[in-house]
């Protein structure tokens, strides 16, 4: 980390810490960050279902619908459900990843 996060992310965190919400620092970090990262998961989610509802079908079966008739909106449309979809794969991962990390431990401190 450098200097300046080193500084602020307790100055930003230890509120929390301080009145009871999270036993720690770290506790508190991982826990804001995992809700930011269910955030995005949450409109991922929504951006996939509002394409499922348009379109009343599958990713996987519209784009074989699609396929050599696809009009430019269908195609901008197929890339954004296609972006929301390896967004979703992306912060699903991001998440278990975090969720396995032991801050008790406090991983991050100097060795």
């Amino acid at each position: 980390m450098n200097a300046a996060l080193d500084k602020t992310i307790p100055i930003l965190i230890e509120p929390l810490v301080q009145m009871g919400i999270y036993g720690s620092q770290e506790e508190a970090l991982k826990n804001l960050v995992l809700r930011h990262v269910q955030e995005q998961i949450d409109e991922a989610e929504q951006e996939i279902a509002r394409f499922q509802k348009k379109y009343g079908t599958s990713f996987e079966e519209w784009s074989d619908s699609l396929l050599g008739k696809a009009t430019i909106k269908e195609e901008d449309d197929w890339m954004e459900w296609e972006s929301a979809r390896d967004m979703l794969e992306s912060w699903r991962r991001i998440k278990a990843d975090i969720e396995q990390i032991d801050v008790s431990t406090n991983p991050a401190g100097p060795p």
